[in-house]
């Protein structure tokens, strides 16, 4: 009865997992700027439609970084060759100042969902990111990519 237990309960946590379907990161910041014209394209393919979606930008940053918010605009191009525009603004710290990134050592992450619990259908996604900090570069970016995932 105890091994019935324990493989119900392995079964549920394995269930309530989320399948990657997609997951690029872009590390070519060359002494951790991010250019305002370097645009970070991605570019992948879905071989069946998914009813329930989510595209999640990763953003890498060095700990403590000197500003709370990060502007950042991105463009997900559908295979239907739609193009739809989305303005985030990443927030790396809470009103108290405290982290919203998630921090081992120096290098901090922040997940971002660009799409939540979206309907995408099977084929060609094309996503440009830039960031919109008003400078000529965006200071302490170790990395940025993109990930695809699904609960079904």
């Amino acid at each position: 009865m105890k091994k019935l237990l324990l493989l119900a309960t392995l079964f549920a946590f394995a269930s309530c997992d989320n399948t990657v379907l997609y997951n690029e990161t872009a590390e070519d910041f060359k002494d951790n700027r991010w250019l305002a014209t370097d645009v970070k394209n991605f570019e992948f393919e879905l071989a069946r439609d998914i009813n329930a979606g989510d595209i999640i930008m990763k953003f890498s940053h060095v700990h403590d970084p000197q500003f709370t918010t990060i502007p950042v605009e991105a463009v997900i191009t559908y295979p239907s060759g739609e193009k739809e525009n989305v303005a985030l603004n990443l927030e790396l710290k809470d009103k108290e100042g405290n982290d919203l990134s998630e921090c081992l050592g120096d290098v901090c992450d922040l997940f971002t969902p660009l799409k939540e619990n979206s309907k995408l259908s099977k084929g060609k996604y094309k996503i440009a990111l830039r960031n919109s900090f008003p400078n000529i570069y965006l200071p302490n970016a170790i990395t940025v990519g993109i990930s695809v995932e699904t609960d079904n």
